[in-house]
């Protein structure tokens, strides 16, 4: 609500050359902190984390920067070892997807992951409840991807 807000209140309105209350414009850390308090929330919503950083990603004003992915990777995590959504394995490779789109955008120089991402994504395709090929190949590319994709050497995992 807070962040709609903050973007509708400072569009320009129609009849009116200056806004006669500024209002801060949302930054990344803006949108950062609303995805914490949606992950500490008791019934944390991976869903919600995930539109705002799409939401980021649309904007002409706030790009996502590498807490953003980060965040989104951790509720993603998060949401497999609570499994809310109800299909095992599938939040693992939700994460993975938007591990994968980071480090795409290192490849860029924009962004870049943290090393304890990939990890955090291999130790919860291990403790996930969801056996499968899928979860494997989840693995499988987590690895791979940190040793040759990454910046990080593979021994430090």
């Amino acid at each position: 609500y807070w962040l709609h807000k903050m973007i509708n209140e400072n569009r320009p309105r129609e009849g009116y050359t200056q806004q006669t209350t500024p209002i801060a414009q949302p930054d990344a850390s803006t949108y950062n902190l609303v995805m914490d308090a949606w992950m500490n929330m008791d019934n944390p919503d991976a869903a919600r984390v995930q539109d705002l950083l799409l939401e980021m990603k649309a904007s002409d004003t706030v790009s996502p920067n590498s807490e953003s992915y980060s965040k989104v990777i951790r509720a993603w995590l998060k949401d497999e070892l609570l499994n809310q959504l109800g299909v095992k394995g599938s939040s693992v490779e939700r994460a993975w997807a938007n591990l994968d789109e980071l480090m795409s955008l290192e490849a860029q120089g924009d962004v870049g992951p943290a090393p304890e991402l990939f990890t955090s994504i291999l130790k919860t395709a291990a403790r996930s409840e969801g056996r499968g090929e899928n979860l494997l190949a989840v693995a499988q590319e987590t690895f791979w991807a940190k040793r040759n994709r990454s910046r990080f050497n593979v021994d430090q995992i």
